[in-house]
Formats: structure tokens, C-alpha cells, sequence
């Protein structure tokens, strides 16, 4: 590594300040995910995008360097200001597809929504052992139910305009700088598919702060209408805050199975509305 004083913040991540200058740097295992990465965001760069924070040069090919970003704020979904712009910043993405052919590139599998969520399925149920014991056999089974229903009735999303997708849109992979002025960061898991997949996906992110009432997260943010709720209806947070859950020790579960828990018991309590809203407005 180069001189300076570094600060690791996970296996692969560290603060690299040197002299004035604060970066981020991330070491990937595979040339080709640093590679990606520099794909992703020299391709920005040339449309002249705002809304990355830029990759500069490093003598090693695996590391991606970023100046560090840091305004003393998260970025938190509960906040309206942080989902409407964090929803227009995604907007602005997608529609880099009218100037960059990423469907061209080597670099990314097309997302297919339906095929992913049953095997989130397949994963939920192989686990019911654990969730028996957990969660509850009676909420395990609603929530296996709930997803095999909404699985039944999606139509696949037409995929006429494919364009890149960030692929992993949780608070923490937005930052704003002192300015006030927000990034997407960490494209790591980015790919192509129908900008609509990733807006149900921010729509999952962000139904919880709205008490699932889809006509408050359609009137914040008119331009949803176009997505198909119905996808809206798949247990998709719950399912994947449990599948996580599953991961960590006995430890760990005390400090996280209590929060869980509460969330669980919120969005079972406005599961039918959610549905009933879903068949009224559609």
C-alpha cells in the first residue's frame, strides 16, 4: 500500500487519509469486479454525471479509490427530503440508457425479479427449522403464504428497455457531502434489467416508514404509478431481514431478533391493507 495513515473499516475497506486528502479505497478479489467498477464509472464520466463520487487512479488494479465523503449525516429513508432525492438519483441513473448502450457490456447479467423471489422462496422454506423456532410456526406459515400468493399473480416485467441498475439500493449506499448534495455509491452488485425492478425495489426500501399505505408513498412520490403493485405485495423485506438473521450466532441474534420482531409484527398488522390497497388502485 501506498504511504499515508489507514483506518480499516471492513476486510476489504479502509479510510486512507494522506497529507490533506481523505479517500476510501476497496479491494476486490477479481480483476474483473474492479474492472466493473471502473467501467461503470468512467461511462458516467463521460456523460457528465453528478451523482457518483469518482474513481482515481491506483497503482494497484484491484483497489478502487474515491475521495471520502463524510458530512457528519446518514442518509435515512424515514426522512422525506432523503427518499425523494434518493428516488430522483436513481431516476437519473436509468436514464443514462438514452446515452450508454450498457446492455452491450460484458460486465452484467440481466436481473430476472420473479426468478430471484422464488428462489428467496425456495431458501425461506429450507429454513423453516429455524424460523419455527424463532419467529413462530403460525407467522412463518403467513409469511410463506403470502409470498406464494403474490408469487401466483405477477406478471414478468417487460423488459423492452433495459438499463443499468445499481442492484442494491439500502440507505447506506447513498452519502451526502457537506454541501448537502447526495451520491450513489457501491455498484458492486450492479446489472441490467427494466428500470421499473429497482423502483419496486426502493418501494419495498420505503413502505415501511409510510405504514404501508400505498396511496402516501404513490402521493410522495407520483411517479410509482407506473410500476405494477402487485410486486409490492411479496414479503420481500421480511423474508430477507430473517434470511439474515439465520446467518448470525446465538450472540448476535439477542441485540437483533428483538428489533426484528417489532418489524415483523408492523408489517403483518398492514399486510391486508396493503393488499386490499393494491387491488383498489390497480
Amino acid at each position: 500500500m501506498e504511504r499515508g495513515n489507514y483506518v480499516q473499516l471492513k476486510p476489504n475497506v479502509w479510510k486512507w487519509q494522506i497529507g490533506p486528502q481523505t479517500y476510501s479505497l476497496k479491494k476486490y478479489e477479481r480483476h474483473d469486479d474492479a474492472a466493473k467498477i471502473r467501467f461503470i464509472h468512467d461511462q458516467l464520466k463521460t456523460i457528465g454525471a453528478d451523482f457518483i463520487v469518482p474513481v482515481e487512479p491506483y497503482p494497484d488494479a484491484l483497489v478502487i479509490q474515491q475521495p471520502w465523503i463524510d458530512s457528519g449525516r446518514k442518509v435515512k429513508f424515514s426522512l422525506p427530503e432523503d427518499r425523494i432525492k434518493s428516488l430522483s438519483l436513481i431516476q437519473q441513473l436509468h436514464d443514462t440508457r438514452k446515452k450508454i448502450a450498457w446492455h452491450n457490456s460484458i460486465y452484467f447479467h440481466e436481473i430476472d425479479l420473479n426468478r430471484k423471489w422464488a428462489h428467496r422462496l425456495e431458501k425461506w422454506q429450507q429454513l423453516e427449522p429455524f424460523l419455527f423456532q424463532k419467529l413462530g410456526p403460525s407467522k412463518t406459515q403467513r409469511i410463506t403464504q403470502l409470498a406464494k400468493a403474490s408469487l401466483d399473480q405477477l406478471e414478468p416485467v417487460k423488459s423492452d428497455h433495459l438499463t443499468l441498475l445499481h442492484g442494491d439500493i439500502v440507505h447506506h449506499n447513498f452519502v451526502i457531502d457537506k454541501k448537502d448534495e447526495m451520491y450513489i455509491i457501491d455498484f458492486d452488485l450492479a446489472c441490467i434489467g427494466p428500470a421499473e425492478v429497482e423502483l419496486i425495489l426502493w418501494s419495498h426500501r420505503v413502505l415501511p416508514h409510510f405504514d404501508y399505505d400505498l396511496q402516501a408513498l404513490i402521493q410522495e412520490n407520483p411517479s410509482l404509478r407506473k410500476i405494477d403493485w402487485n410486486y409490492l405485495l411479496f414479503p420481500n423485506e421480511l423474508m430477507r431481514e430473517w434470511l439474515y438473521a439465520s446467518t448470525l450466532s446465538e450472540l448476535q441474534l439477542r441485540g437483533f431478533l428483538p428489533k426484528l420482531k417489532v418489524f415483523t409484527d408492523k408489517a403483518l398488522k398492514h399486510m391486508p391493507q396493503l393488499w386490499d390497497d393494491c387491488g383498489r388502485f390497480s
